[in-house]
C-alpha cells in the first residue's frame, strides 16, 4: 500500500470522451400498391427521347484536420515542451494545462508543473483521469522548515508538497530536482484510487477482501506484497533522473536496482512497477518468477527496504546482497551471459560504489571482485575514459556516476560542478553521458545548469 508520507533525504486535455453515437438504419421501402382491376385510359403518345444533361462534377470536400494536436503543440511550446514531450497525449495535455492554470495554490511552482507532463503521459494507461485531475486541481506547495536531512516531502493525505527553506546554500541548486522528486510521489500516489492487490497466490493477484474470502489453507499460502520503499522512494528518484535531471542524488541503491529491472525487463515493466496500484505485487512476481520462495522474497524485500531507509526499517533476518538479486532476475529472464554484459556489469559496480566491500557477502564475490571498482586508482582510470573527451573537467558530487535508461539506452549521470569553457563561469548542475561500454568511448553528453533552472522557475 502506498505510504502516506514520502520524503527525499539529503545525500510533475484528456477529458473522458464518453461520447456515444447511435446510428439507426434508415427506414426505406413502401408497400406496393394493389388496386382492383381498373379501366384502362388511353395515353398520349410518348414524347421523343431527349439526351440526359451532362452532370457537373463537384469537388470532393477535403478532410477536416483535427485541431486538437495543433492546439496542444502550440500550447506546449509556450511552456518549453516539444511535441515529442507530449507522447501523443494531446487531449490529455490540454486538460492538464487547463487544470494547472486553474490551480492558484500552485503559486510560483505553476510553470514548473509542466515539466512533469511527459511522466503524466506515460502514466496515462494506469490512470483514473477524473481522480488524477481532481487531485491536481487541489495540489498545493508549502515552503517551511523541515527536519534536518529532509529537503522536501509530499503528504498524500493533505495533498501538499513541503519544500525545506533551511537548505544550505551549497545545496540550493538541488531545489528543482527536489521538487520534481516530490511531484513523482504526487503522480505515483494519485494515478489511481482503486484498492490495490497486495497478495499473490498461484499467479492470482488478490486484494485483502478477496483473500479473506478464501479458505484458511489458501490464505496461509498467499504472498503478502505491501508497497516497498524501494519502489516508492527509489522509483521517484529513478524517474526524476530518467525524465528530468539526468542524474540521481539520493536513494542510490534502490534507484540502481530499478535501473537493473528496466535493463532486464524493459520500459513497460518499470512503468507498471512504479505507476500501477499493484506495485508490491508486480515486484513480488518478478522475484517469484525467478524461483524465489515466499520466505526468500520477504528477505529480499526487507533488504531493499533497509537499503532505502535504514532508519525506518531494521536489518533483515537474512540479508540478500542486491547484486545477487539482480543476477537472479537477469538469469530468470535473459538466461546466461551476464558476466560479459558490460552495461549490466556497470549497474552491479554502481551498487557497490568505489572501493566498497559489500560485494564480499555475495554468492558471486570472486567474480565481482574482478569487475568492480576495487580501488580509487581503478576508478580514476575509468573516469579518464569517461570524461577525457569533454571540453571541461567535472567535479562529481556523488560517485560513481549513476546508471539509468532513457530512450532504450543506458546512460550515466552525476551531479557535478565545472567551469564553462566559453564563459569561464562556474556551473552547478548535472552531467549525463551516453557511453559505449564495448568500445569504452563517449558517444555524446548533455549538461543542465541547475542554478539557471532555479533562477528561472523559483527565483
Amino acid at each position: 500500500m502506498k505510504r502516506i508520507i514520502a520524503a527525499i533525504l539529503t545525500t510533475l486535455m484528456l477529458l473522458p470522451m464518453l461520447s456515444s453515437c447511435s446510428n439507426k438504419p434508415a427506414e426505406s421501402g413502401a408497400d406496393a400498391a394493389h388496386t382492383p382491376e381498373a379501366t384502362v385510359q388511353p395515353t398520349a403518345p410518348a414524347a421523343e427521347p431527349t439526351e440526359a444533361p451532362t452532370p457537373v462534377p463537384t469537388d470532393t470536400p477535403a478532410p477536416t484536420e483535427d485541431p486538437i494536436p495543433a492546439a496542444a503543440v502550440a500550447l506546449a511550446s509556450e511552456h518549453g515542451l516539444t511535441e515529442e514531450d507530449l507522447h501523443g497525449e494531446y487531449e490529455l495535455f490540454l486538460r492538464f494545462s487547463e487544470t494547472v492554470e486553474g490551480n492558484f495554490a500552485l503559486g510560483k511552482y505553476k510553470e514548473f508543473m509542466y515539466l512533469i507532463f511527459p511522466v503524466v503521459a506515460d502514466a496515462s494507461p494506469y490512470m483514473d483521469h477524473d481522480h488524477f485531475f481532481d487531485m491536481l486541481a487541489g495540489l498545493s506547495f508549502n515552503e517551511c522548515a523541515l527536519e534536518p536531512g529532509i529537503a522536501g516531502m509530499y503528504t498524500a493525505g493533505e495533498n501538499v508538497v513541503d519544500i525545506n527553506t533551511e537548505i544550505d546554500s551549497y545545496d540550493a541548486y538541488h531545489v528543482p530536482e527536489v521538487v520534481f522528486h516530490e511531484l513523482m510521489h504526487f503522480v505515483d500516489f494519485n494515478v489511481n484510487n482503486d484498492a490495490p492487490a497486495i497478495y499473490v497466490l498461484n499467479g492470482r493477484r488478490l486484494s485483502t477482501v478477496e483473500l479473506e474470502e478464501l479458505p484458511e489453507e489458501e490464505r496461509e499460502q498467499a504472498v503478502a506484497c505491501y508497497e516497498p520503499d524501494a519502489v516508492t522512494e527509489g522509483g521517484a528518484e529513478y524517474f526524476t533522473a530518467k525524465y528530468f535531471a539526468g542524474a540521481e542524488r539520493a536513494y542510490f541503491i534502490p534507484a540502481q536496482f530499478l535501473a537493473g529491472v528496466e535493463y532486464i525487463f524493459g520500459e513497460e515493466k518499470i512503468k507498471e512497477l512504479f505507476f500501477s496500484r499493484d506495485s508490491g505485487v508486480v515486484l513480488a512476481e518478478l522475484f517469484l518468477s525467478a524461483g524465489y520462495s515466499k520466505e526468500k522474497f520477504y528477505n529480499a524485500n526487507q533488504t531493499l527496504s533497509f537499503l532505502t531507509n535504514s532508519a525506518s526499517h531494521g536489518e533483515p533476518s537474512v540479508y540478500i546482497v542486491p547484486e545477487d538479486m539482480m543476477i537472479d532476475l537477469y538469469e530468470s529472464k535473459l538466461g546466461g551471459g551476464w558476466q560479459t554484459d558490460e552495461g549490466f556489469l556497470y549497474i552491479l559496480k554502481a551498487m557497490n560504489g568505489v572501493a566498497g566491500e559489500d560485494y564480499l557477502l555475495s554468492e558471486h564475490a570472486e567474480f565481482l571482485r574482478g569487475v568492480g571498482f576495487r580501488s580509487w586508482t581503478q576508478y580514476e582510470s575509468f573516469t579518464e575514459k569517461l570524461y577525457g573527451q569533454l571540453p571541461f573537467r567535472p567535479e562529481l558530487r556523488y560517485l560513481p556516476p549513476t546508471p539509468f535508461i532513457r530512450g532504450g539506452r543506458l546512460m550515466l549521470g552525476a551531479f557535478a560542478e565545472w567551469t564553462d569553457p566559453e564563459t569561464h563561469e562556474r556551473v552547478r548542475g548535472t552531467l549525463t553521458l551516453d557511453y559505449d561500454f564495448g568500445s569504452e568511448a563517449m558517444l555524446g553528453y548533455e549538461t543542465i545548469d541547475f542554478d539557471a533552472l532555479t533562477s528561472r522557475y523559483f527565483g
